[in-house]
């Protein structure tokens, strides 16, 4: 279990790099954007937004979504949000509490540092974990990316809880 976070931050971290996107003019416009709240307390995430490559099958069968709260990005905290399915994916709503199906997940990630030094990564995970909850509405899917809203419960190895609640973003595909 210790090993998904770090897959699923990989995940992030390769589709945040190969960000280029820009705004094409269609219906979603501007920046991208992706905020929450973590147990009341509003947090934006608004540092290299965006989804998954643009779908090149007419079934989608998988959004990634993500974004960092700090330009640095080697010390930031990030928010992703990953939904998988054998079936088309589209605007509608998607929820898992403690169950494999639908794959989704929300996670939240922070990087631990000693001064300079790298420690370790501390991440909030919630969907298909034991006692924890995702909800996700797609409202948009098009030729510019995703946009949607978000709220669950998730949990940290130590059984911790994060509340995720008013969650909305605006995501360019890569």
């Amino acid at each position: 279990m210790k090993r998904l976070p770090i897959f699923l931050s990989l995940i992030l971290l390769s589709v945040l790099f190969t960000n280029c996107s820009e705004d094409d003019g269609n219906t979603v416009s501007g920046e991208g954007f992706l905020r929450c709240k973590l147990n009341g307390e509003l947090r934006e995430f608004n540092y290299l937004v965006n989804a998954n490559d643009p779908p090149r099958e007419e079934t989608v069968h998988f959004v990634v979504v993500g974004g960092f709260e700090e330009k640095n990005i080697n010390k930031s905290p990030s928010f992703e949000i990953m939904l998988v399915s054998e079936e088309n994916i589209g605007k509608g709503t998607y929820s898992v509490a403690g169950e494999s199906f639908p794959e989704l997940d929300g996670q939240y990630c922070m990087q631990i540092y000693d001064g300079e030094t790298h420690t370790g990564t501390e991440c909030f995970i919630g969907g298909r974990s034991n006692g924890t909850y995702f909800t996700l509405n797609i409202t948009s899917m098009d030729d510019w990316g995703v946009k949607g809203i978000f709220s669950g419960l998730l949990r940290d190895v130590d059984h911790n809880l994060l509340e995720i609640t008013e969650g909305e973003f605006a995501a360019p595909y890569n």
